[in-house]
């Protein structure tokens, strides 16, 4: 019962029925939904707790990042935007926690992803018909982007809540493609791999409608993680170095412009990301101040420099360390491929394609507050984790955290330096 509580609060998270359905418009499912996973959930979460808590980083990472977020606010003396950070990613992080500590067997991890897959489904079919009627669920309308070179409009689909942004419509299904691919591979119910092969094609033609080429990015570096993961010591890390410097020199707009990648948009405000970093190295501008701080008025575009302005390095250096560890867990438990199964090695690497692409989305969206990324992480642990009793390898997989921490905050440290250095040199020939 709770595992399917939990999926309908995940699949409300997604489609947010609140927003376009006459029956419930304008309830509060969400709490509804929290308040009644975690009455239900109780006796779980009180048994459970204190293990998850001790074995899995992640949890204690994020909650880190959740202080950060507060501190952001404290050391400006704004106690009403702490009381913001307390009740809005407060909601965000419990979610998160629900998903580690409730799940306690891999079947349960199996129906929440079924459900994330059910709620991106819905996203697809709600842009496929958007892209070819005019309008979606509940009246929505695409967003015009703009005219082409003959003059016509350049229609985007969009959803709703996080997902109004075309962009983010587009990596929420792009992220849904290796999804459905490994429940096709691994499903051995022929229903299930009726609705993989759907979902499969409604995703790659819903991301084709959102219009959003930023989108290619994401299916680019998917596709490239199969590759950087069959390598092997320094080889892989200069590999990925040099695909972060070559992305943020490339493609810093939606291949605005002359239509190449090229454009000053999301660079300026980059550059005036790190203006607000270099004021407040250690905690930042604050919580949902980067547009107050510059003139565009916008959100970064990009979830990196976004949190490293808004919370400095105590608030980035615990977001990296989240996406590291995350990614360091995940990988090292696929290397053990003499020990787990093969469906579940198969399962395991198409989560982790499916981070990658999301990561890689996510360094042109502002997307590091919503529960859809800490949804996606909470099931790629929880996966990690479950696998990893199964074949006695915790200790393993989760063993060595100091080590992890150490060379992840080293990373950490490194991406602002990378970072740095390719916009300044965006800025110098854009």
């Amino acid at each position: 019962m709770i595992v399917f509580l939990l999926g309908l609060y995940l699949v409300i998270i997604v489609i947010r029925p609140m927003d376009w359905w006459e029956p419930v418009l304008y309830w509060q499912l969400v709490n509804i939904g929290a308040i009644s996973v975690g009455l239900m959930g109780a006796p779980t979460l009180l048994k459970r707790s204190r293990i998850v808590w001790q074995q899995v980083p992640e949890l204690k990472i994020a909650t880190l990042f959740w202080i950060g977020l507060m501190m952001s606010q404290i050391v400006h003396l704004n106690f009403h935007g702490t009381l913001q950070v307390i009740q809005e990613f407060g909601k965000v992080l419990f979610f998160f926690a629900l998903i580690l500590i409730l799940i306690d067997n891999l079947r349960g991890a199996n129906t929440l992803l079924l459900a994330l897959l059910v709620g991106i489904t819905f996203l697809a079919i709600h842009a496929i018909l958007q892209h070819n009627t005019g309008v979606g669920f509940g009246g929505k309308l695409p967003l015009q982007r703009g005219i082409d070179q003959n003059g016509a409009p350049v229609f985007q689909a969009r959803a709703f809540g996080t997902f109004d942004d075309p962009n983010d419509l587009c990596l929420v299904l792009v992220v849904g493609i290796p999804l459905f691919y490994i429940l096709l591979k691994t499903s051995t119910n022929p229903f299930q791999k009726l609705f993989a092969l759907t979902g499969t094609i409604v995703c790659i033609y819903g991301a084709w409608c959102t219009n959003s080429r930023g989108g290619i990015v994401s299916v680019m570096a998917m596709v490239g993680a199969f590759v950087i993961v069959r390598m092997r010591g320094i080889k892989r890390y200069l590999t990925t170095a040099f695909a972060f410097s070559v992305v943020t020199v490339l493609a810093p707009s939606r291949f605005a412009g002359g239509g190449g990648f090229l454009g000053k948009d999301r660079s300026e405000l980059w550059s005036d990301g790190l203006i607000m970093f270099k004021s407040n190295p250690l905690f930042g501008v604050g919580y949902m101040a980067f547009e107050d701080h510059t003139s565009r008025h916008q959100v970064a575009h990009n979830s990196f420099i976004h949190t490293l302005a808004e919370t400095g390095l105590v608030g980035y250096l615990a977001f990296f360390l989240l996406l590291y560890l995350t990614m360091v867990h995940l990988r090292r438990l696929i290397n053990q491929k003499q020990v787990i199964s093969r469906v579940e090695n198969q399962l395991l690497s198409g989560i982790f394609a499916a981070l990658v692409g999301d990561f890689a989305g996510m360094y042109f969206i502002s997307r590091q507050y919503q529960s859809i990324l800490y949804a996606l992480l909470g099931i790629s642990i929880v996966m990690t984790y479950l696998i990893s009793i199964r074949h006695d390898l915790v200790r393993h997989v989760f063993g060595p955290t100091r080590k992890d921490v150490r060379t992840g905050l080293f990373f950490g440290l490194g991406s602002v330096v990378v970072m740095w250095i390719t916009i300044r040199i965006v800025n110098v020939i854009s």
